[in-house]
């Protein structure tokens, strides 16, 4: 897809980040904006923060602040994208 407005396609090298599994992808319609949207309106982290976003057919990958990842793994469980509730969990293969 197009690159989001006013995020970067990679993270700035000096912050650590941490991968996301979020159980949702193309099969659900679930889009990069309605991650972005829903990281930047139940956390908020800004969308400058957020690194690359992944959607495959199944899940999505999103790359996330670590000192905030648990956090945002957290208010994610408790809110809904896309109409449903997803689960949303650090991915287990970085």
């Amino acid at each position: 897809g197009a690159p989001r407005p006013g995020g970067s396609p990679h993270a700035p090298a000096t912050q650590p980040m941490a991968r996301l599994w979020v159980g949702g992808g193309r099969k659900l319609k679930v889009r990069a904006g309605d991650i972005v949207g829903a990281l930047t309106g139940e956390t908020g982290v800004t969308g400058a923060e957020i690194g690359a976003i992944r959607i495959t057919d199944r899940y999505s990958l999103v790359d996330v602040p670590e000192d905030r990842a648990d956090m945002i793994v957290a208010a994610l469980r408790a809110t809904t994208i896309k109409g449903k509730r997803l689960l949303v969990r650090r991915d287990r293969d970085v």
